[in-house]
This record gives C-alpha cells, sequence and structure tokens, in this order.
C-alpha cells in the first residue's frame, strides 16, 4: 500500500463510526450494511458532497497518487448513504473522482435505508452529481 492512502481497514474502521452515527442519529429509521461492486454509471448517479476545505486543498496530488495506485490495484471502497434511490457519498472523494475520470467502477460500502421521508443533513452539501460535476 502506498503511504499516505487509506487501507481498506481503516474504511472499515471508518464505516462502522458512521453507521452507529447515523443509527443514534436516525434513531426511527433501519439501517442495513449493503458492499457493492458499482459500475460506471452508478458512480456518475452519486450525489457528491463538499469534501471539506483540508481535502480541496490536496485534491489533486493525492487523486494523482489514488490514480497511479488503481493501475496496482488499489480499490480501498467508498462509503456511502443510500436513501431510496439516492445515494450520497460520505467518504472516498478522491478515490470517487479518479473512478470517475477513469471510467472504472469502484467498490462501496453502503449504509442504506428505505426510510423515506428523512431529510439526512449530508444533503445540504450536495455539490450535484458526479456525472454532471465532471463531463
Amino acid at each position: 500500500m502506498h503511504a499516505g492512502l487509506i487501507s481498506p481497514h481503516e474504511e472499515e474502521h471508518l464505516f462502522r463510526k458512521l453507521f452507529e452515527y447515523y443509527k443514534k442519529l436516525y434513531p426511527k429509521a433501519k439501517f442495513k450494511r449493503v458492499e457493492r461492486k458499482l459500475t460506471p454509471r452508478q458512480v456518475g448517479e452519486i450525489y457528491y458532497t463538499y469534501p471539506g476545505e483540508e481535502a480541496q486543498a490536496t485534491f489533486t496530488e493525492k487523486a494523482e497518487e489514488i490514480s497511479k495506485a488503481t493501475s496496482l490495484g488499489y480499490d480501498t471502497p467508498i462509503i456511502l448513504l443510500q436513501a431510496g434511490n439516492r445515494m450520497f457519498l460520505l467518504d472516498g472523494h478522491r478515490r470517487l473522482r479518479v473512478a470517475w475520470m477513469k471510467k472504472k467502477g469502484w467498490k462501496a460500502l453502503i449504509i442504506s435505508t428505505d426510510k423515506r421521508g428523512i431529510e439526512f443533513g449530508i444533503e445540504r452539501m450536495v455539490e450535484g452529481k458526479v456525472s454532471e460535476l465532471w463531463k
């Protein structure tokens, strides 16, 4: 694994924390874990969320490192929140962008709920669908 890249183990740990966070924050919703390999088309349908100032500052440099590492098999999953047919990016902004630019599918760990009528806070951070942002 290249230095500076998040490992699958680290991403799994973050997923568990986020899963518990959503269960506590939205106690009336039932959540389940889903693991899926997304197609390039599905990658384009993800609602991309604002990654934060620090991530923006190092975005290009880290994305280039991820892009090079994918040719060596790097594929740490991204983390998504799925509500109905909408998927919101929680973690893996650079990995997702690299997947889109390379027209690749990508593995995802998904916190899924079919509960309708919930407005998740992450929705306020949506910048647009991946396919709309980087044509």
